[in-house]
């Protein structure tokens, strides 16, 4: 578990530590063009290749495949670290981002396998705040480790981390076989789909571009952006029909990803990850730019975020491991973060400490009980054999709903403040040289005389990107309710999977809460549906 914890707060720290070392890396290479990449080339392969992983999780050994995926991520890192010029960095970044798809996907199938389900909850939100914490911190390490040593160093940090993730996972865990273990290699090579992969690669490539685009200042409306938005929606629709032909030999399965339980977990997934990417990037903006204070400092006052965030991630664990259901703590949760966000929306130019801490806490306590719970809503609806993909179909939706919302907090941003200076008619300031110098920068760019009416322009601006994030938290509760009512408690996984098999003529005994092998599936855990126990 410690080092499945490395793991996951190694690939989410990677996601945003390069963040404070960008312009240190466009000034060793002049590569300024090139700033959208060094984020877009990780999330692209890290996101497109999950579904994948959930595959290769399927139909080979969880052991390998997790320590490959390590294996990729250490290479990519290694490379960005030494990197010799621009390309060298962005192939690094695309590297490294394929091993995080394997290692996010992975790190939860490692928890399937290496924990019985009654328990999981608590391990899952052990890992997945991991994730949450990275994100967080990874601004605040990269600042450190570019300020101290060299921006080479927010990459060389990954191998002695990775390292020791991997004797752990060589030493303590051994995986049961699955039944895939006895089909050849060639035979499991081609049922990995690459077909499907290359679809949903074009389609994700096409839309990380267009959303870059957005980035850069090109409107939405342009005929560059438009066009790309609409050649991944030609993609993706192609892709679907694809994977429907495909039926169960299919990237994502129609049988899988379209069950009631996992549908709703990745769009409850989707929605949170969307209406928390914009408060995560942007409120160490707010502490920057209306607070006055450092990028160490706003690091230090997101610290409530992600505590609280942690604890009652923990705590809802616990509550579904005793009571067993995932779907009360998913509602409330969305409901009592989408209420935070409301209130994030009340920052204002004067606003305490004691005001800005509680709403904090109210917005990460309620997405804190419920962004765990998808993972264990699927393992409660799925046969041992499906969980990988349907693991990674929830991973996927995350850092989809991330990567798109991101974007579009960033493009309000920039708009509110294009508007709102024009509107008040500031003909001196450069509004284009205010957004690129960033938040602790732009202070010196306004003359005295009118930096309390820019205050208020940039905290309007920036409380308009949480409203934005409302509608999603909202929608994360509403699409929730969907959610199977499952129990994870052995003595109700025990009655199902007895009533399965007296239905199916077997005399077996059940031992209540360890995966068995059902002969009618040769699956672990048996899906609780006798249909597709029979099929």
């Amino acid at each position: 578990m410690v080092g499945l914890m490395c793991a996951q707060f190694l690939v989410s720290i990677d996601r945003t530590i390069i963040s404070t070392a960008v312009p240190y890396i466009t000034h060793e290479f002049q590569s300024t063009p090139d700033i959208g990449w060094y984020g877009s080339a990780y999330l692209l392969t890290a996101c497109a290749f999950q579904p994948l992983f959930g595959r290769i999780f399927m139909l080979f050994s969880v052991k390998k495949a997790y320590l490959t995926a390590l294996f990729l991520f250490e290479v990519g890192s290694l490379l960005c670290g030494v990197a010799p010029n621009s390309i060298a960095l962005i192939i690094g970044r695309a590297i490294a981002g394929l091993g995080s798809a394997g290692i996010l996907t992975g790190s939860f199938v490692v928890v399937v396998e290496a924990v019985p389900l009654q328990t999981r909850p608590i391990f899952m939100a052990i890992v997945g705040t991991m994730f949450g914490v990275g994100a967080t911190t990874g601004p605040l390490l990269g600042g450190v480790f570019t300020d101290l040593v060299s921006w080479r160093w927010c990459f060389y940090v990954n191998l002695p981390v990775g390292g020791a993730t991997a004797v752990a996972l060589v030493l303590f865990f051994n995986p049961t076989k699955t039944r895939n273990a006895r089909r050849g290699l060639v035979e499991r090579l081609l049922a990995l789909d690459m077909g499907g992969n290359m679809l949903l690669l074009g389609a994700a490539i096409m839309l990380f571009l267009a959303l870059e685009r957005t980035t850069q200042g090109i409107a939405w409306s342009s005929a560059e952006v438009i066009g790309l938005l609409a050649g991944s929606g030609v993609v993706t629709i192609i892709f679907i029909v694809w994977q429907w032909w495909k039926g169960d030999a299919a990237l994502m399965p129609p049988r899988i990803v379209m069950q009631r339980s996992v549908a709703a977990s990745c769009g409850m997934a989707f929605m949170i990850y969307a209406a928390l990417i914009n408060l995560t990037y942007f409120l160490p903006i707010w502490f920057q730019a209306i607070r006055g204070v450092s990028a160490i400092q706003s690091g230090v006052n997101m610290i409530p975020y992600f505590v609280v965030n942690a604890a009652f991630s923990l705590v809802a664990a616990v509550f579904v491991s005793k009571f067993g259901y995932v779907t009360p703590p998913a509602v409330l949760g969305g409901a009592i973060g989408t209420v935070g966000l409301g209130l994030m929306t009340l920052l204002r130019v004067d606003t305490t400490t004691a005001q800005w801490v509680g709403f904090q806490v109210v917005t990460s306590a309620g997405f804190g009980i419920a962004i765990q719970q998808g993972f264990t809503a699927v393992q409660t609806v799925l046969g041992y054999e499906d969980m990988a993909i349907a693991t990674a179909a929830v991973v996927a939706s995350q850092s989809l709903g991330g990567a798109v919302f991101l974007s579009v907090g960033n493009s309000v941003f920039q708009n509110q403040l294009l508007q709102a200076t024009s509107a008040n008619l500031m003909d001196g300031l450069d509004i284009k040289k205010l957004i690129d110098s960033g938040a602790a920068s732009f202070r010196h760019l306004v003359p005295p005389e009118d930096l309390p009416v820019m205050l208020e322009i940039y905290n309007k601006a920036l409380t308009r990107v949480f409203t934005v994030s409302i509608p999603l938290g909202a929608l994360s509760a509403i699409i929730s309710c969907f959610i199977q009512w499952k129990s994870v408690r052995a003595d109700a996984v025990g009655d199902r999977e007895k009533a399965i098999a007296e239905d199916l003529g077997e005399e077996k005994g059940v031992n209540p809460g360890v995966p068995t092998v059902c002969p009618a599936t040769a699956s672990g855990l048996v899906a609780p549906n006798l249909h597709d126990a029979r099929v």
